[in-house]
């Protein structure tokens, strides 16, 4: 009974996520949620990247804007997460728009071309914390890069280098809003270990998985999708009897 009451509740919960909404994480701390990127992070996970391509891929999602030769007065901004800015740049140059985090946080900068990204605050310019390609199936999104932004009230410059027609997509994502927790199976029973786990927007560490509650991850006949064998004093399904 216990599997089953646990079994609906997450069912319910999976169908009450909001379509440009992340993943609810119960465990996580204020702390976590303004992290920057976490170190050993070698790519985002498919969360985040498949939730820009959703955006991307959707005309309504789409937003024209026109940079600038450098920051000026009339440099746009392009501000709005969930939504992708179609940037038209100098002709054979690189063009200029701003960015202003609603959140501090790592912010992934997805783009439809392979051209330079760089972000600078005032005079400083800023290190990328990650630069990958990305590789979702009808996604017009080839490239994304990740900051570490900690300033809600700074306008960030973002100049975007050359591209071919002159014309780019940008598709700004906070990393920690998709966040998922992933825990440790060590017997590769395909149940987790509760009380081992990372949570992060990063590709996971080999061996971890996002379904947990097994109550024994070093034996892999012991987990809740066993079956039980009563009279061996072992609770072979984790439901916390030995006779069901």
């Amino acid at each position: 009974m216990k599997m089953t009451m646990r079994n609906v509740c997450g069912a319910l919960l999976g169908l009450s996520l909001a379509a440009c909404g992340p993943a609810l994480e119960e465990e996580q701390g204020t702390s976590q949620q303004e992290a920057s990127l976490e170190a050993g992070c070698t790519a985002l996970s498919s969360s985040i990247s498949s939730h820009s391509c959703l955006h991307s891929n959707n005309p309504a999602d789409h937003l024209p804007v026109t940079s600038t030769s450098g920051l000026t007065g009339s440099t746009p901004s392009i501000n709005t997460s969930h939504m992708q800015y179609d940037v038209t740049l100098p002709a054979g140059a690189t063009g200029t728009v701003k960015f202003r985090p609603a959140t501090a946080g790592s912010w992934a900068f997805f783009r439809t071309q392979g051209n330079t990204i760089t972000v600078k605050n005032g005079a400083t310019t800023l290190s990328p914390a990650l630069t990958h390609s990305v590789s979702v199936s009808g996604c017009g999104l080839v490239t994304v890069t990740v900051y570490d932004l900690t300033s809600t009230t700074t306008d960030y410059q973002v100049d975007l280098g050359t591209a071919s027609g002159n014309l780019v997509g940008v598709v700004a994502e906070r990393v920690e809003d998709y966040r998922v927790r992933y825990y440790q199976d060590a017997d590769n029973d395909a149940w987790g270990n509760s009380s081992v786990s990372v949570l992060t927007a990063c590709v996971p560490p080999a061996g971890y998985i996002t379904q947990r509650y097994d109550c024994n991850d070093a034996n892999a006949s012991i987990n809740p999708s066993a079956t039980e064998i009563t009279g061996n004093s072992v609770d072979e399904n984790c439901n916390g009897s030995l006779t069901n």
